[in-house]
């Protein structure tokens, strides 16, 4: 998974769906990357992302209670309605793709 990292901002490039059948993987590499820093704020970027499970959400909601800042970017409006929908837009920043 590619992310990159600058100004104490982890971003972290999630790939084009998260189900459950690659939900633990994503969750495994997800750990690594930020193992290897300590930074202040992860941002998801959604930029690639078609769909996300409820499996999916499970990782970005342990990725949440983990870290001080989490922000979610560039999602498209489908993936913004599950996000919005399951409750997300309220305790995390969402922000639609441009």
């Amino acid at each position: 998974m590619e992310n990159k990292r600058e100004d104490g901002v982890l971003t972290i490039f999630i790939p084009e769906r998260i189900d459950a059948g690659n939900a633990s993987d994503i969750e495994s590499e997800l750990e690594a990357i930020r193992k290897e820093a300590d930074d202040q704020q992860v941002v998801f970027d959604c930029s690639g992302l078609e769909y996300i499970s409820s499996a999916g959400l499970r990782v970005i909601m342990k990725v949440v209670k983990q870290e001080k800042s989490v922000s979610v970017i560039n999602v498209s409006p489908e993936v913004y309605d599950i996000f919005d929908v399951s409750g997300f837009t309220n305790f995390i920043t969402v922000e639609k793709r441009a």
